[in-house]
């Protein structure tokens, strides 16, 4: 077993295993697929650094047949029932990808615990070793999300009942005093849930799913090896929440930039295409119809994958170096881990061995 580094002494060893799997050598094929991984999993240092082009307000100059390109269709609201069942229908679509998006993330969060721990990202393949674990996770996620909403959900509502029910709010200038200690407990209550809430989503993506992938097993499994090593170093973990904290503060900023700035270069180029696309379609006379708007989404969903892939490339580095700085940590206190991030080295031999000069043979003769 490794020393047992803190969360101060992880950040060295994390930066210099992120340069030696990025830069030395550089390998643009492993890095691209490492981007995908981050935005598969949601990874983004930055936390989207772009910034809105705001509102450009175009004059509403009348092309051929006298229709503007922006000019809306009069929308008739004797039409809602006839639409609402393709809303209904798109509000489902859309919670069904964000399930999706959710399972294919946690299965891919295992993907990068592999990618980083053996130095390789091999996409093919990953999905069917890796789906299991990412499974039983994304169970887990979908258990702590329902729990915490409802938790939540009590915590609001059943003092605001009881409240309701007293009669509080009817004459609420006699009960001020009381309401105000009330939603001041209530919103400290809250805060420790949501505390508590991210403690345990934070341990289990740092240190139940390198157990999970090292043991074989589930996450209550996982949470039963995890539970006596938090119980033995509570000062240590403790360090290490504060610290990831700063790290990822830090991170965010740092990567934001960079992303904004890129953003802001790419936007000109994007900026003047666009303009000579209005004028194009304007000299064309196109309106607003189904087909236009189709493909104007369709284009825009393509540049908003494409900005977002790249804001994934540009935070690849700190997702490997948080992984790698994870990995660390844990490894120092978990023995599968850590013979495989700091290898112990071998025994040399002991000193009589070195002291003792070789005998030599008498000649015969």
């Amino acid at each position: 077993m490794p020393k047992r580094l803190s969360a101060v002494d992880c950040i060295a060893p994390a930066i210099t295993q992120t340069k030696r799997q990025l830069f030395a050598p550089f390998r643009p094929g492993r890095w691209a697929r490492l981007a995908l991984v981050c935005l598969l999993t949601g990874e983004f240092a930055g936390g989207g650094g772009g910034g809105s082009p705001g509102n450009f307000t175009v004059p509403n100059s009348h092309g051929r047949g006298g229709k503007s390109l922006l000019a809306l269709p009069p929308f008739d609201w004797g039409h809602i029932p006839t639409w609402l069942p393709w809303a209904l229908a798109g509000a489902v679509l859309f919670f069904l990808l964000i399930f999706l998006w959710i399972y294919v993330a946690s299965v891919y969060r295992f993907v990068l615990l592999d990618s980083v721990l053996h130095d390789r990202c091999e996409l093919k393949g990953s999905w069917r070793r890796w789906e299991p674990c990412g499974r039983g996770y994304f169970f887990w996620s979908l258990a702590v999300s329902l729990v915490s909403l409802v938790a939540c959900a009590l915590l609001i509502g059943v003092p605001l009942l009881a409240a309701w029910r007293m009669g509080w709010f009817h004459h609420p200038g006699q009960h001020l005093a009381v309401l105000i200690l009330g939603g001041a407990a209530m919103l400290f209550l809250l805060i420790a849930l949501f505390i508590v809430i991210a403690l345990v989503s934070l341990f289990a993506k740092d240190f139940c799913v390198p157990i999970m992938a090292m043991d074989n097993v589930g996450v209550l499994d996982a949470w039963r090896r995890l539970l006596p090593m938090l119980a033995a170093e509570k000062l240590a973990f403790a360090g290490y929440v504060l610290m990831k904290i700063v790290l990822a503060v830090g991170s965010a900023i740092m990567f934001g930039i960079i992303t904004l700035i890129i953003f802001i270069v790419l936007l000109i180029p994007t900026g003047i295409a666009g303009v000579l696309i209005f004028f194009a379609g304007k000299e064309l006379g196109l309106t607003l119809n189904v087909a236009v708007i189709s493909i104007l989404a369709v284009v825009g969903g393509i540049l908003l994958l494409g900005f977002f892939y790249l804001t994934a490339l540009i935070s690849t580095p700190a997702m490997v170096f948080f992984q790698s700085y994870v990995l660390h940590f844990i490894g120092a206190r978990y023995e599968p881990v850590g013979a495989i991030i700091s290898p112990a080295l071998p025994e040399p031999p002991p000193p009589s061995a070195l002291s003792t000069p070789p005998s030599i043979e008498p000649a015969i003769g």
